[in-house]
């Protein structure tokens, strides 16, 4: 059992605080007790996937803020499930997709405000149902994929502010979502096109939401390949996998399957 409080943190009651550390990536003993993790104001810049948190089963709060984290690794949050509050506020994430917060199913506070986050798709909150609270305040939002947050199911509260949204064809779907759900959201506002500059999202008539020839959804990140397979330019291999059923994700421009 590890008790012992990690270098250069201090440690009180349940709460291990290893903020203002300079720490390079989150320390690899922290005692099994703690319920609140203080990782805030250090330079970590990658949250490795070195499955830590399935030896913490009483952790509640991770304060990640004011980091350099430009990635997050698949699994990094393996074993979390008790977890109830992350803090990503103030780093440098692009984008996120919904493998990374993996085995968070009992989060209710998701803060990723003052990040570099681009684009929202599908996938992003994936088997986060329990979450009530999600900050996107503050990143570089210009559009967000139709369904993105439909597996939020406990959704009581969205900050979309202060993200550059362009109202075209792709986004219409926010605009009736947002009246439909009748959620806090302290109203997003458009920034393109410029006729509908400043005016919020949920009070565009859907005719407004227009698209012209070149107008892509900027979610296009290029094709993933799908888990289990290996892909090969526009190529697709899946065989001897042991799959019963044709995998997700397949690339639009394949090939051969």
């Amino acid at each position: 059992m590890d008790l012992v409080c990690p270098d250069r943190c201090r440690c009180e009651g349940t709460i291990v605080d290893c903020s203002n550390q300079k720490l390079a990536r989150v320390p690899s003993h922290i005692p099994e007790y703690v319920t609140d993790l203080r990782l805030n104001d250090n330079e970590i810049s990658v949250l490795e996937a070195t499955g830590i948190f399935k030896k913490l089963p009483n952790l509640r709060k991770i304060n990640l803020s004011n980091n350099r984290i430009k990635e997050v690794r698949e699994g990094a949050f393996d074993g979390a499930a008790s977890l109830q509050e992350l803090m990503l506020t103030g780093n440098q994430l692009e984008t996120v997709h919904g493998r990374v917060f993996r085995g968070l199913s009992g989060l209710k506070t998701l803060m990723l405000r003052s990040n570099l986050i681009s684009c929202v798709s599908n996938d992003t909150f994936a088997g986060l149902s329990s979450v009530r609270l999600l900050s996107l305040y503050d990143n570089r939002i210009t559009t967000i994929t139709p369904g993105a947050f439909t597996t939020l199911v406990s959704l009581s509260t969205i900050n979309l502010l202060s993200n550059p949204f362009n109202c075209n064809c792709h986004l219409a779907w926010l605009g009736k979502w947002l009246r439909k759900r009748r959620i806090v959201s302290g109203n997003p506002r458009c920034q393109k096109p410029f006729f509908l500059k400043e005016i919020p999202i949920q009070d565009v008539a859907i005719q407004d939401f227009t698209c012209e020839g070149n107008d892509e959804s900027s979610c296009q990140l290029g094709p993933r390949c799908p888990e289990q397979c290996t892909c090969m330019e526009t190529v697709v291999r899946c065989s001897n996998k042991g799959l019963r059923t044709l995998p997700k994700g397949i690339p639009k421009d394949v090939t051969e399957l």
